[in-house]
């Protein structure tokens, strides 16, 4: 017996747009905002003020895509009143932190925060910062026109269930994918199915197809394809894995 799968491919596409939007996680159990500040022995006389203004942060935040630099993000010396702000180079810095342990947080709208742990300041020492920030992921929205719609450069087939060619079932499967601006496959949604037998190993090959990106006034942009999936079984030699 062989078994057919069908790809009738029809594109809706979508494309999204930048958003600023700050990264809505928590502190929760990292110890945010905890620093150590290291003080004078019960048997000294030196001020805890000569502990000050000696160390400093210098560094610079990129995009981790682009690595462009990402100017007016702000790093911080969390548990303590001390940031700045990155220049159009993306870089910062940082001066008269006291002696001790920190955490140093770089964040920018539109980007998830990173953190660095357990940074050591003494004696007047000088830490470079590095950071590298990733775009927060936002779906596109939906029946946005762009320029060029993606096209599928590797489309594998699904696997077509045993339940389904024990039972003789057939069908089709409409799948929304989300196709991002590198052109790979991020998110599967089935949208209507003739049976909900076919609904995992579609969702399961349409994450692994590949495309050229859509293109919107010149730049490849995420956006939304629907395609339709069709399973179909005739009495020749079994293939299921091509796609017509």
């Amino acid at each position: 017996m062989k078994t057919t799968f069908i790809v009738s491919f029809f594109l809706f596409a979508s494309t999204a747009f930048a958003q600023d939007t700050l990264s809505p996680k928590n502190a929760g159990s990292t110890g945010e905002g905890i620093a150590f500040s290291e003080r004078a022995s019960s048997g000294s006389t030196i001020p805890e003020e000569q502990h000050r203004s000696s160390c400093s942060v210098i560094g610079t935040v990129i995009d981790q895509l682009s690595r462009e630099p990402i100017a007016n993000a702000k790093v911080a010396l969390l548990g303590t009143s001390l940031s700045a702000s990155t220049s159009t180079d993306g870089q910062y810095t940082i001066d008269s932190i006291a002696d001790g342990i920190y955490q140093i947080k770089a964040e920018a709208n539109g980007y998830e925060p990173q953190i660095k742990n357990n940074v050591f300041f003494n004696q007047g020492s000088r830490f470079t910062g590095f950071f590298t920030l990733k775009k927060l992921e936002q779906e596109p929205p939906d029946f946005v026109a762009v320029e060029k719609q993606p096209q599928p450069i590797n489309n594998p087939g699904p696997v077509y269930p045993e339940a389904a060619l024990k039972d003789g079932i057939e069908g089709t499967v409409w799948a929304k994918i989300w196709v991002d601006e590198q052109g790979n496959s991020r998110k599967a949604v089935i949208l209507k199915s003739d049976a909900e037998v076919f609904n995992q190993t579609t969702v399961d090959a349409a994450m692994k197809w590949k495309f050229k990106p859509a293109v919107l006034k010149g730049k490849p942009v995420a956006v939304w394809v629907t395609i339709p999936f069709k399973f179909k079984m005739d009495n020749s030699e079994t293939n299921q894995n091509k796609t017509k």
